[in-house]
C-alpha cells in the first residue's frame, strides 16, 4: 500500500498510534490489518469442503434470517422462477466481501441449484493495488492513477465498486479473464464517453457489438469466452470503475462489492451510490458491514444514522428489491502491553444497533454474530482454525462455513413461501 494511502486510512479512522476502550485498555492500531488482510490463497473453492457438524459451537437455531414484517415473496416467487429470468443478487461490504471467500462460496451453491448467469460483477483491485479474488484477472499494460474507496478525499469522483482507476492516456487496454466464460462485458465508467477500438480472444481478432448507456458500455460476444483483450480510447477524462461478465444462460447472478476498511460512512460518500446500484437490477440487496466501525468509539446515534442512510438510498433507488442487513460475528484485537488478544466488545454493540434499527424499519436481518456462535464464539472459531493469524479475518474454511450458512438461511426462506 503507498504511503499516501496509509495516511488516508489513519485520518479516516481518526485514530492515533494506539487506541484506548472505555475501560482504559490500550489496543495495538488495527487499521492497517483492516485495509490490508492477508487472505489463505493455498485452496481453490470445492463445494464438498465444508461440514458444518464438525463445529458443535455454531447455532443451527439461530442461522435464520428474520424479516421482521418485510415482504419476501417476490424474491422467493424470483427464484421459483429462475429458469424464466435471472436473479440478481448485491452483496455490499468491507474486506469479508472484497476476499470474495464467503461470497464466492453461496454464489457457487446458488449457481449450482438454481443455475449460473455468468460471473458477475468484477472490480480491477489488482490495478488498483489491493488484494482480488482468485477466480479472476484484470490486467493492463497502460498506466492509472487509483482511488479507493477509504482514501478519501479523492482525487477523481468514486464508483459504486470502491475503485476508480484514471488512465494516464486517452488510449488504454484490459486483459480480461475468468474462470467461468462469458458473452457480454460491461464496463462501468464516469466522464468522457468511451470506444472500443479492438477485442481479441487468444490474438485474433474478435466481432463484436457495441450499446452504450450513460457512464455504461456494453460489448457482446461472438460466443462465450474465458479471456479477452480489449483496446478502448475515451474523448477526454474517464474513470472506469469495474466491469460485469454475463452468461445467455438464464440463473443466479450474485455481484460482490467489497473494499478493505469500508464502512456505512464510507460508502455513504459514494455520490447517487444507490442509483448506481439499480444499473445491477437486484432482487435482493445484501449489506455485510460492522466490522471497521467496532474498531474506532462508537457513537450509537451516528451510527443508526449512517445505517439509514445507506438503506434509504438503497430503497429510494431500487424499489422492488429486498434488503438484508447482516451483523458481523465475534472478532478479537491485539492488546498493546500484553502482546496479546482480547475480545472486541464493540462488535456486539454494532450488532445490537444493527438488528435493533431492522426491526424498527421492517429490514430483513442475517444475525451473523449469533449464527456464528454468539458471545464467546471467536476464541471457539481460533481453537477450529476458522480464524486468520489477525483475528479478525477469517481462515478459507471459515469464510466457507459464512458461505454455506448464508446459503442456507436463504434457501430456508425461499422454502418458507412455499409451503
Amino acid at each position: 500500500m503507498k504511503a499516501v494511502d496509509l495516511l488516508y486510512c489513519f485520518v479516516f479512522f481518526l485514530v492515533a498510534d494506539s487506541v484506548s476502550a472505555d475501560d482504559g485498555t490500550d489496543f495495538i492500531d488495527d487499521n492497517y490489518i483492516r485495509s490490508n488482510p492477508e487472505f489463505e490463497t493455498d485452496r481453490q473453492f470445492s463445494a464438498d469442503t465444508v461440514d458444518l457438524s464438525c463445529y458443535s459451537f455454531l447455532s443451527a437455531a439461530s442461522n435464520a434470517i428474520k424479516l421482521n414484517g418485510a415482504d419476501w415473496s417476490l424474491l422467493a416467487d424470483a427464484f421459483e422462477r429462475c429458469e424464466e429470468k435471472t436473479v440478481r443478487i448485491v452483496h455490499i461490504g468491507d474486506s469479508h466481501i472484497q476476499a470474495d471467500m464467503s461470497t464466492g462460496y453461496t454464489r457457487r451453491l446458488l449457481q449450482e441449484r438454481f443455475g449460473s448467469a455468468g460471473r458477475g460483477l468484477i472490480v480491477p483491485l489488482k490495478l488498483a493495488a489491493t488484494n482480488e479474488p482468485s477466480d479472476y484477472s484484470i490486467t493492463s499494460s497502460s498506466v492509472f492513477s487509483q482511488d479507493k474507496l477509504i482514501s478519501y478525499p479523492w482525487r477523481e469522483p468514486m464508483g459504486f465498486t470502491g475503485i476508480a482507476l484514471t488512465p494516464q492516456n486517452n488510449d488504454f487496454d484490459f486483459k480480461i479473464a475468468a474462470s467461468d466464460p462469458f458473452e457480454r462485458v460491461y464496463i462501468y465508467y464516469n466522464g468522457s464517453p468511451l470506444s472500443v477500438n479492438s477485442v481479441t480472444y487468444n490474438g485474433s481478432s474478435l466481432v463484436y457489438a457495441v450499446h452504450d448507456d450513460i457512464d455504461c458500455i456494453e460489448i457482446g460476444l461472438p460466443f462465450p469466452c474465458e479471456e479477452i483483450a480489449v483496446e478502448l480510447s475515451s474523448f477526454g477524462k474517464v474513470s472506469v470503475y469495474g466491469m460485469e461478465l454475463v452468461s445467455d444462460i438464464i440463473g443466479v447472478v450474485y455481484h460482490a462489492i467489497g473494499i478493505n476498511g469500508a464502512t456505512y460512512s464510507s460508502y455513504n460518500r459514494v455520490e447517487e451510490f444507490g442509483r448506481a446500484i439499480s444499473r445491477l437490477e437486484p432482487d435482493l440487496i445484501i449489506v455485510s458491514l460492522g466490522t471497521n466501525e467496532a474498531f474506532g468509539r462508537i457513537d450509537v446515534g451516528d451510527f443508526e444514522k449512517q445505517i439509514d442512510f445507506l438503506v434509504s438510498d438503497l430503497q429510494k433507488n431500487n424499489p422492488d428489491a429486498c434488503i438484508l442487513l447482516a451483523t458481523p460475528s465475534e472478532c478479537q484485537r491485539r492488546l498493546r502491553r500484553r502482546r496479546s488478544y482480547t475480545v472486541n466488545s464493540n462488535i456486539a454493540a454494532v450488532r445490537d444497533v444493527i438488528s435493533r434499527y431492522a426491526g424498527d424499519h421492517d429490514i430483513a436481518v442475517y444475525d451473523w454474530y449469533e449464527a456464528a456462535g454468539g458471545k464467546g464464539s471467536s476464541a471457539k472459531w481460533i481453537d477450529a482454525g476458522l480464524f486468520s493469524r489477525d483475528r479478525i479475518h477469517y481462515s478459507r474454511t471459515g469464510y466457507e462455513v459464512a458461505g454455506r450458512m448464508l446459503f442456507d438461511a436463504l434457501i430456508d426462506v425461499i422454502k418458507q413461501y412455499r409451503l
